[in-house]
C-alpha cells in the first residue's frame, strides 16, 4: 500500500521550487507548470495550497523574510560594542552571500514597488531583530564613548544592508565592466572586511 506523503513535505517542495522560479524569472515570467514540475507534483496542488500565482509569490516572500529574521534572531550579541558591530556586519553579509535568491526576489519586488509585501500581514507586522540589535549595539557604544553620539541607528542599518545587498545584486554587471570575478572567495572576503571598516570608521568617536 502506498504511503501518503505528509502535506508539509509537499508544501516544502513547492515553496523551494517557487523560490528558484521567481528568483530566476521574476513574478511576471514565473510559470506555475515549471514550479509544479520542479516540485514533483501537479499544477492543481499548487492551486489547492495557494489559490493563485500571486498568493504563491507572497508565500515565497514570507518564507524568505522568515528565514532572514530567524538568522537575525540567532545572532548572539557580544559584550563589546565594537566587536558586536563588526560581527553583526559580517553576519548580515554572510546571509546575503548564502542566500542569493533572497536578493533576487527582493530586487523583483522592488521593481513591483513593494506591492505584494505591503499586502502581507506576516511581513508587515514583523519586527526585524536586526533593527533592534543595531540600535542596542550603537547605544552601548555611545554610552562607552566609542561611537559618535550623532549617529542614527537607521543610517547604520541602511549602510550595512546597502553595502552588502548592492554587491550581490550587481555582481554580474560590475564583474563584467571591472573585468574581475566579484564572487571569487578572495574578493568576497575582501569586501566583507571593507564593509566592516567603512561602517566602523563612520561611527567611531
Amino acid at each position: 500500500m502506498r504511503v501518503r506523503e505528509p502535506e508539509e513535505q509537499i508544501e516544502h517542495r513547492i515553496l523551494a521550487a517557487a523560490v528558484a522560479e521567481f528568483a530566476e524569472h521574476g513574478f511576471a515570467g514565473a510559470r506555475i507548470e515549471r514550479i509544479s514540475k520542479q516540485a514533483g507534483t501537479v499544477d492543481r496542488m499548487l492551486y489547492y495550497y495557494y489559490g493563485n500565482k500571486e498568493r504563491l509569490y507572497q508565500a515565497v516572500l514570507e518564507k524568505l523574510y522568515a528565514e532572514m529574521i530567524g538568522a537575525q534572531r540567532d545572532f548572539v550579541l557580544p559584550p563589546d560594542p565594537v566587536a558586536g558591530m563588526r560581527q553583526l556586519i559580517e553576519h548580515a553579509w554572510d546571509h546575503y552571500v548564502a542566500n542569493p535568491d533572497l536578493v533576487r526576489v527582493i530586487m523583483n519586488e522592488n521593481l513591483l514597488r513593494g506591492r505584494h509585501i505591503r499586502q502581507s500581514q506576516q511581513v508587515g507586522r514583523t519586527s526585524f531583530p536586526l533593527v533592534e540589535t543595531v540600535a542596542e549595539i550603537l547605544s552601548a557604544g555611545q554610552a562607552q564613548g566609542v561611537f559618535r553620539r550623532d549617529v542614527k541607528a537607521e543610517h547604520v542599518l541602511m549602510s550595512i544592508m546597502s553595502l552588502g545587498f548592492f554587491y550581490i545584486s550587481n555582481q554580474y554587471t560590475c564583474s563584467a565592466w571591472m573585468g574581475v570575478d566579484l564572487m571569487s572567495r578572495p574578493r568576497r572576503a575582501g569586501w566583507r572586511a571593507h564593509i566592516c571598516e567603512v561602517v566602523l570608521r563612520s561611527i567611531q568617536a
